[in-house]
């Protein structure tokens, strides 16, 4: 009886010594972040250090991301009043083109452009560019940036952006002659685009066309300097103006 009772002090010591170094050994693997990996040519277990480039993974995966049916909104803050860049919408929406992209990589995708991400789910992305300067009138063109290179945009009625042509700066036929700027039909033979990259050492232009060239509010002016009111800030009333301010503004 003498003898049952030492063993079962034994075997509940070992029990409770067991529980307590089992309890120790995985607050360790926790604090130090470690885990048990099994050996392949020999039969026991050894600690190592977790992978960084796994917790990343890890991390990355929980991320909110651009999905297959997930919806774009891109948004441009002026000082006086927010418009939508429906170009930027109806080309990215339904396309598979941003699929699978975090929140830093899409930053990335449209620095160029000056937009960053405001709100993000997996249903809806909303990108902002907030500008210092004031918005384009209705139903003006006006000069921009479209995936790093110029280009001529329009607006509508409401003073949102629905329509673009990348600038291209050959405007001469095969036979040598001057061809007619024509904003909505498609260029061919030797496109010459302009990348922003290209117009760093231009003082100024290249954040004139991402963020706006309006300075100042509309002026109303006799209609003989109209034109000059059209220069000063950017916008005109045809798309050839538009062309021929680009040709000129990028030579300079």
């Amino acid at each position: 009886m003498k003898n049952r009772k030492i063993l079962y002090a034994m075997l509940t010591t070992l029990l409770v010594t067991f529980v307590i170094a089992s309890y120790s050994l995985a607050q360790y693997i926790t604090n130090h972040k470690l885990e048990l990996q099994s050996s392949s040519k020999i039969p026991y277990l050894k600690l190592t250090a977790k992978g960084e480039d796994s917790m990343q993974a890890s991390v990355t995966s929980n991320l909110p991301k651009a999905l297959e049916n997930t919806k774009f909104v891109f948004k441009i803050k002026y000082k006086d009043c927010e418009v939508r860049n429906m170009v930027l919408e109806k080309h990215f929406n339904g396309s598979t083109l941003l699929n699978s992209k975090t929140q830093a990589q899409l930053d990335e995708i449209f620095k160029n452009q000056g937009y960053t991400v405001s709100n993000m789910s997996n249903s809806e992305i909303v990108f902002v560019s907030k500008s210092d300067r004031y918005s384009y009138s209705a139903n003006r063109y006006f000069l921009g940036v479209y995936d790093n290179l110029v280009t001529i945009y329009k607006t509508d009625n409401n003073g949102d952006i629905t329509a673009h042509k990348i600038f291209n700066s050959n405007v001469y036929a095969e036979d040598g002659n001057q061809k007619q700027y024509d904003f909505g039909a498609k260029d061919s033979g030797e496109l010459q685009y302009i990348k922003i990259n290209d117009l760093k050492e231009k003082d100024g232009l290249v954040e004139d066309l991402i963020y706006g060239r309006k300075y100042s509010k509309d002026i109303v002016g006799p209609q003989s300097i109209e034109v000059d009111q059209e220069y000063e800030s950017g916008e005109f009333k045809t798309p050839e103006k538009a062309f021929d301010y680009a040709r000129g503004l990028l030579k300079s």
